[in-house]
Order: C-alpha cells, then structure tokens, then sequence
C-alpha cells in the first residue's frame, strides 16, 4: 500500500491488535508508525492479551520478559533486597523501538470509572512499554492517571457522541500541552477525519473500514489526513 499510493503512504500506519500481532518488528524496522490496541471494544480477552504483551517484548528485546522486569519502572527494588534473596538487580532495559508509539492499557468501553479499575488492575504489567490510556465517557470526573509512568498516548474512545464532546476535545490538548501523543479512534468518514483535524491536536487515526474495504476507502482516507499541514497517520 505504501508503494501503491506514493507520496501519501508516508502516512500510512499500523494498529496491531492480539489478533493481528504477527510480523511486529518487521513492521517497525520498515518505517511505519505502529500503536497497539486491546480488542476491548470488539472481543476482550485477557489471555490473549497476555500473549500479546509476549509478542511485543520478543520484537522489542528478543526475548520474554520476567514480571519484575516489567513492573521495575513502577517500583524499584532496593539492591540490598535483591541481595537478601541470592539475586541481582534486573539490568535497565533497552529503549523502545523509535516507531512503536503506544500500547494501549485494557479499557472498558464507554464507561470511564470501570477503566480505571482495569487500568490499576493491568497498568503494572505494560509500563515497561508506552502506553495509551483509553478516554471514556465521563473522563473528566473521573479523572485521568496523568502522572503514570510510561504515559505516552491519549486514546480518544468512549461513544461516538462523547468522542465528539467538547470535553473529550478539553482532555486531548490537555494530553497534548504535557507532550502526549494523541489517537483517535473509529474514524472511517471524511466528516470524521476534518473534525480531528480541527481539533488541532490529534497526531493518529485509525478505522476498520481502511482495512477491510482498503480498495475502496483507504486512497482518499490517506488523501484526506494529508490535506493539511498538521500530519496525521492514517492506520487500518
């Protein structure tokens, strides 16, 4: 695809899913931008999941990760601890690959307080990695974990009329004034794609139907995220 549509591919990107997880380095070494969702708005499934985390640590550092490896950015060991134990202190992990832009934490659609159980619940098993806290409705009072370690990516989620709320709007240049970036999600029309570029603040999309109708939509989804001098990334 990116041949296929010349100069406009350089904004083509990739969503990588557990069930679509497979060739990740490969995707990454070839130059495109890659974020990883959870299938929590379509099939969740924890095992799954798990699985996915494995696959993204072989592309990354070659290798599955033991637990205190992945929860040493959240909570160090002191050494003496490790010493007391016959261990020695995890040594620091390699830097992320520079196109993986986030992973995201499994959210629960739509509703915002019951992502953030689920954000405490799974949040110290990814933050090795950079993550993407999913936005849902009701947000704002809810709150947002700003302060996480590894926090890279707000995912604007939730239903199609709070993705569209002045609200979800306040939370992404919020996200995007402490340097995050900014996805947004579901977005297969024309009309969606021109009101996240008005926003001025969104950096990604991402829409089914780029990638099952891709013949059919995906030349002027890539035309349209290209028609403007702030970039987007378009990933079926």
């Amino acid at each position: 695809c990116r041949a296929q549509y010349a100069e406009l591919g350089a904004h083509l990107g990739r969503l990588a899913r557990p069930r679509h997880i497979g060739r990740l380095l490969e995707t990454l070494d070839a130059g495109f931008l890659v974020g990883v969702d959870n299938d929590a708005f379509s099939d969740w499934n924890a095992e799954r999941f798990c699985v996915q985390i494995g696959r993204i640590e072989k592309a990354l550092f070659g290798r599955v990760l033991r637990p205190w490896e992945r929860v040493d950015p959240v909570a160090t060991i002191p050494p003496e601890s490790w010493a007391l134990i016959g261990m020695t202190p995890p040594a620091p992990l390699p830097a992320w690959h520079p196109n993986l832009l986030f992973v995201t934490v499994p959210d629960v659609p739509c509703d915002a307080r019951a992502t953030l159980d689920r954000f405490a619940a799974w949040a110290g098993m990814v933050s090795h990695l950079p993550l993407a806290f999913c936005v849902q409705d009701g947000a704002e009072a809810a709150g947002i974990p700003w302060d996480w370690p590894n926090l890279r990516c707000l995912f604007m989620a939730g239903s199609t009329g709070y993705k569209l709320s002045q609200e979800m709007a306040d939370i992404c240049r919020e996200g995007k004034r402490r340097g995050l970036w900014i996805h947004g999600g579901r977005v297969n029309t024309r009309r969606r794609i021109r009101y996240m570029l008005g926003l001025g603040c969104v950096d990604s999309v991402d829409g089914s139907g780029f990638d099952k109708f891709r013949d059919a939509h995906l030349g002027w989804g890539l035309a349209e995220v290209s028609a403007t001098s702030y970039q987007l990334v378009l990933g079926p």
